[in-house]
């Protein structure tokens, strides 16, 4: 049987992630009918670079007026998620949503609601599952390798290409993105709910803007292309210079007004760069997480600690020069699996395998390697929409999330921003 699919949103994610896979890949099980988003120029652009035949539409009740549509991909803005969430279910539409479902607590319960209220279903895409590296670790807990878990440690590291660019786009508002707690940490909140099997009990968190401020560049413009200082300035990105960037944004500004090269160190920012959040489970189990947006390098580390030792596991990636972190068209070269430990030593041989280490806890160390993945996301992408869009016999790992994992994820990131606010831990029941 084929479905229907119509996608709001045509970002670089709705498109590489959803659209093309569906019309060349999974044709034979799915079908693109319509394609939304509040942008006409970026539409456009969207369609014709799909083959120029898919109905679009800048209204999403009249699109889902007049085509086929058995489920929505909200692929949109954050802020905007719960909308065409609550809206298509209301129509009778299943839901894949992005991460995260949406970004505050009010707005979480408002979709709860509204899937109950209508009996349809969400999937939120937390790809991340899929990805052969993290779910061995869920393996591994599951055959109950440590024993009884008392703490998880979790650091996640964002260097100055990626990390930088949250500052850039609209996600530097908290008012559409909910902060990096919200809008990157529901990923890594996702991987501790589902590694630990459990929904958080409580929350406290303190976070701040310490490296992306106004005066570490003095006369900073609002965006780089037109900025008096670009020539010294570190974090020069030109939109230009990159065909996709300029075609899907630079080109469509005059539609919506959206910039995508704002300058990151503008009064203008609210999230924060630099956060540390400590989350209580039940059974007092304790994860005390970081996140950092300006490291040298990329990638993250965790451990879990327990009755009979401790399971740490490590995905690094490469230190990068000043040169290459100012031209984003070469971010894809630059993201090298090298581990940063050797990196001092100029070994800078591609790792073809992670491994995950085991310290029982009188001695001894048992490891564990798993090959790399290619795929998008540590393969985590192509498995995923094998789920989606194929569906499966089985889920032996839990990995497909719905509507109660996105909200458990985004309310760890809520409580977060609620406890930097005013000081104090927060409950998750109380957000329910």
């Amino acid at each position: 049987m084929i479905k229907n699919y119509c996608i709001v949103g045509t970002g670089s994610r709705a498109i590489e992630m959803f659209a093309k896979v569906i019309i060349h890949e999974y044709k034979d099980v799915a079908r693109l009918t319509a394609l939304c988003d509040s942008n006409s120029g970026r539409l456009e652009w969207a369609n014709n670079l799909l083959g120029g035949d898919i109905p679009c539409y800048t209204d999403f009740e009249q699109m889902l007026d007049s085509v086929a549509c058995d489920v929505v991909i909200v692929v949109s803005r954050d802020d905007t998620h719960d909308k065409y969430i609550i809206r298509a279910m209301e129509r009778g539409k299943d839901v894949i949503t992005e991460k995260p479902m949406t970004i505050n607590d009010a707005k979480c319960r408002s979709i709860l609601r509204a899937e109950k209220e209508t009996g349809r279903n969400i999937k939120v895409t937390f790809n991340s599952r899929y990805a052969p590296f993290k779910a061995k670790i869920k393996e591994l807990l599951l055959d109950g390798i440590v024993g009884d878990i008392h703490s998880v440690e979790f650091k996640w590291h964002l260097d100055t290409v990626h990390g930088a660019d949250y500052f850039r786009r609209w996600h530097r508002e908290k008012e559409k993105s909910g902060g990096l707690l919200v809008h990157k940490a529901t990923h890594h909140f996702d991987l501790i709910n589902w590694w630990l099997d459990l929904e958080p009990v409580q929350v406290a968190a303190m976070g701040s803007r310490q490296f992306y401020v106004p005066n570490r560049m003095p006369g900073h413009g609002e965006r780089c292309l037109d900025c008096s200082v670009k020539s010294k300035c570190e974090f020069y990105f030109d939109v230009t210079s990159d065909e996709m960037l300029r075609e899907m944004y630079f080109n469509n500004e005059k539609f919506d007004g959206y910039i995508r090269d704002q300058c990151v160190f503008s009064e203008e920012i609210d999230i924060e760069d630099t956060m540390s959040v400590i989350v209580r489970y039940p059974k007092e189990i304790q994860l005390t997480y970081a996140l950092t947006a300006a490291t040298p390098f990329e990638g993250w580390q965790v451990a879990f600690n327990g009755s009979k030792g401790r399971l740490e596991a490590v995905e690094p990636e490469a230190f990068i020069s000043e040169e290459e972190q100012t031209d984003f068209s070469t971010r894809a070269n630059i993201r090298r699996r090298i581990d940063w430990h050797t990196a001092e030593t100029g070994d800078d041989k591609p790792l073809d395998s992670y491994q995950i280490r085991f310290y029982p806890l009188f001695g001894g160390v048992e490891t564990y390697t798993v090959p790399y993945d290619g795929g998008g996301h540590g393969g985590g992408d192509e498995r995923l929409r094998d789920h989606l869009f194929r569906g499966i016999n089985s889920d032996k790992l839990g990995q497909m999330a719905g509507a109660r994992a996105g909200a458990m994820s985004l309310l760890i990131g809520t409580a977060a921003n609620k406890s930097i606010e005013e000081n104090k831990f927060v409950a998750i029941a109380d957000l329910l």
